[in-house]
């Protein structure tokens, strides 16, 4: 079978190789590649002898190997099949068997063997030849760092062939990829901007750092080959051996996102994520490195940056979500669709309504369709026609009036309205009760007969330390919930109202006491606070809302495995396969014992570094014993800070206390918790509020003012400390320290 690539359609892409295989994609995409044709893998040679019969004298041809593990996101192979270039049309039969026999070759097979990436069949490409004038190679990204900001080239005079062996010396040239600029020789300067454009496309097309081949034929730029670049790859997402930070440079963070995930994700809550990040338009926003979840501080910054802010900036507006960074650190950045990503946000607010007027309201009442489902078909038909369009109003009805803007915008206004200790203790107090307390206080109101069982289960019963883990159980599934909750709150007698009601009343007494003295400005004041109010509501509101979605896609995946017989090895799979498996393709299943082994393998592993700036190997890590356990730079070997007496982190909430420690890695602990200990841990969640009344002080790894700890700490007048670092590390329980919340620092004392 020898097609031209207009006549080759997704079925038979495979049987194109690698390089046949990109060639297609790049035509499709109207970027300017020779003309030409592919002999397809399974075709024998002979076949080639008929072709000539369409091609011109007037040209000469290149003829190049295809191999269907050519020029792929595991290996390139590159150089290691025959090439033939400038072919006389007569020639090409000839060239096409020499290509083929090269499958075989010594170099081929080391190859294989060092890569170990098995050989399989090989196509061929017959394509018009141009004889360049320039000819050279664009990398997309650094392919040392994997920088996204610059793009990187060399060229050279003639076929790139001399560029490839060596034997002409190059010229090197760069791209801004995030503002277009070129730097380079003036005599490749009219043709630069062309290349860029068809690099920026061909980015964007695989959404991947790329190896580009061009040439300059008679004033005109081709593209004659586009490969991922095997070092900037992320892993395998077909084993789930997932390390995004080895795509490119990018800062990583726990902090948020390590409140919200405390586990390794499971592959299809990865999945999940993985297609909201995309759905916002801001691909890898959650990224994943063996399972633990990392906020990319780096897609933030760029989105800003695309909409028109400077770096630095962009960086200041986040600083109070991303947590503490080493001093003169920059957020690596990247070139992003601005227009992508605002369709994106936009059809998010306003998606396209299918049959379903059901939202967020309606989660129980899927939950209970799912339940009565008995066949794969009416189980894959009903993901279709209503969770999945429950899944977008529910989306839409959580983004609309949502305003966030004030937790970055509010307290620096109020601090020079009235002072910075005096505008903390104003917003401290101010938000009022936030979704995050309610369990607590709402399990007081339970545990006095004030509301019913029912009326908490429904407010609370789907919140808990790993609510967005599809893989995790939800309370309101436990039979014994929530009398086991009431027994442990009556045991712990804290009236966590009472607090509540005094830090407010702090709060009434502060903000009257300054508008005594400043009564012009109570407007002002009062429209600021209301602001800031809001916007820690909607927060919260955004994280309960969004937790009723997860319960109706658990649900869906218990009755998937129940109907397919697999079971929990469901939660092995990407939400995409979980519909193929219903719809009939069983060869999904063989995916789920590698995915297990190494899911399995990763919630043995220790806590990776809180912040991460570039490619971060976890092996070569855990097998350091001086490794830093709270910061990694790629390139720097940092080592464990040892000695010091004072811990520094942000200033969580206001207050001092000496006490004991106690360390907690997990909630499951929380029994050995004891009244009046200062809870030290990585970070904090809904989970972990019901412990909150029995602490003196709290103090984490992972936070920034804005963070769960930091908030709720707050709101009931326990001081704390966020976003250490590596609090975690150097304090042991029975430590005696002092946590100072408006300085932010904890001191171990000689004791």
């Amino acid at each position: 079978m020898i097609l031209p690539y207009n006549r080759i359609g997704d079925e038979l892409l495979k049987e194109c190789g690698g390089k046949g295989a990109s060639l297609v994609r790049l035509a499709r995409a109207n970027l300017p590649v020779p003309e030409g044709c592919i002999l397809t893998a399974g075709s024998s040679p002979e076949e080639a002898d008929s072709i000539i019969e369409n091609l011109s004298d007037r040209y000469t041809y290149a003829v190049r190997s295809s191999a269907l593990n050519e020029d792929g996101e595991k290996a390139s192979f590159a150089g290691a099949y025959e090439t033939i270039t400038d072919v006389a049309r007569e020639d090409i039969p000839k060239a096409v068997r020499q290509v083929i026999s090269s499958a075989d070759s010594e170099r081929v097979k080391l190859y294989s063997e060092v890569s170990d990436v098995k050989r399989e069949g090989i196509a061929v490409v017959i394509q018009r030849f141009v004889k360049p004038e320039f000819a050279g190679v664009v990398f997309t990204s650094d392919i040392i760092t994997g920088s996204a900001a610059h793009m990187v080239g060399n060229y050279v005079k003639g076929e790139g062939e001399l560029l490839v062996s060596g034997s002409s010396d190059a010229e090197e040239f760069r791209f801004d990829a995030i503002r277009y600029d070129y730097e380079g020789k003036e005599e490749f300067a009219k043709y630069a901007r062309s290349l860029y454009i068809c690099c920026v496309k061909i980015r964007d097309l695989w959404n991947k750092p790329m190896d580009i081949e061009w040439a300059v034929s008679d004033g005109k730029l081709y593209i004659l080959q586009a490969r991922p670049i095997t070092t900037l790859s992320e892993g395998s997402r077909e084993e789930y051996t997932i390390n995004g930070s080895m795509s490119g440079e990018y800062l990583l963070t726990r902090t948020n996102v390590g409140e919200i995930f405390m586990r390794p994700l499971s592959p299809v809550t990865f999945s999940l994520m993985d297609k909201i990040s995309n759905s916002l338009g801001m691909p890898k926003f959650v990224d994943n490195i063996y399972g633990q979840a990392y906020l990319n501080v780096s897609v933030v910054c760029s989105a800003l940056v695309s909409l028109g802010l400077k770096r630095s900036k962009a960086q200041e507006l986040i600083k109070d979500i991303t947590g503490a960074m080493p001093e003169g650190t920059e957020v690596p950045v990247f070139p992003m669709d601005k227009n992508k990503f605002l369709s994106n946000l936009f059809s998010l607010i306003r998606p396209k309504r299918k049959k379903t007027k059901l939202g967020i309201n309606d989660s129980a009442l899927l939950r209970d369709e799912i339940s009565k489902i008995t066949t794969k078909e009416e189980l894959a038909d009903y993901w279709d026609n209503s969770i999945t369009p429950y899944i977008n109003n529910s989306l839409s009805e959580i983004m609309k009036g949502v305003n966030i803007s004030g937790l970055f915008t509010v307290k620096k206004k109020v601090a020079e309205l009235c002072g910075e200790e005096l505008g903390d203790r104003l917003l401290t107090g101010s938000v009022g009760i936030l979704d995050s307390m309610k369990p607590l206080l709402m399990l007081d109101d339970l545990a006095q007969g004030k509301i019913g069982r029912n009326e908490y289960i429904n407010a609370c019963g789907h919140r808990h330390a790993n609510e967005m883990e599809l893989a995790c159980p939800y309370p309101y599934e436990d039979p014994a919930f929530p009398e086991n909750l009431v027994e442990e709150h009556k045991k712990a007698a804290i009236d966590v109202a009472s607090m509540k009601k005094s830090q407010e009343q702090a709060y009434e007494d502060a903000k009257e006491g300054f508008l005594k003295q400043n009564p012009s400005k109570r407007a002002k004041l009062e429209r600021l606070l209301a602001k800031y109010a809001k916007a820690n509501r909607d927060r919260e509101s955004v994280r309960s809302e969004g937790v009723k979605i997860f319960c109706v896609i658990r649900e869906f995946l218990i009755k998937a495995g129940d109907i397919t017989g697999i079971g929990d090895d469901i939660f092995m799979l990407y939400i995409d396969e979980v519909i193929s498996l219903l719809k009939g393709d069983d060869n999904i299943r063989d995916l789920i014992g590698p995915r297990r082994t190494n899911y399995n393998k990763y919630l043995s592993y220790p806590q990776f570094p809180n912040l991460i700036i570039g490619r971060f190997d976890p092996e070569q890590w855990m097998a350091d014993p001086v490794a830093r356990k709270d910061i990694f730079i790629a390139g720097e070997g940092s080592t464990e800070e040892e000695g010091a007496n004072v811990i520094r982190g942000f200033a969580g909430a206001a207050g001092k206390v000496k006490g004991k420690v106690r360390v907690l890695t997990d909630i499951s602990q929380k029994d050995e918790f004891l009244p009046g200990e200062i809870l030290v841990t990585n970070a904090t969640n809904i989970g972990w509020t019901v412990i909150f009344p029995r602490a003196s002080a709290i103090v984490t790894d992972i936070g920034a003012p804005l963070s769960h700890a930091a908030i709720v700490a707050r709101e009931f007048g326990i001081p704390a400390v966020v976003g250490c670092s590596n609090a975690t590390t150097l304090l042991k329980t029975g430590d005696t320290v002092t946590v100072d919340g408006t300085s932010g620092t904890v001191t171990i004392e000689d004791v």
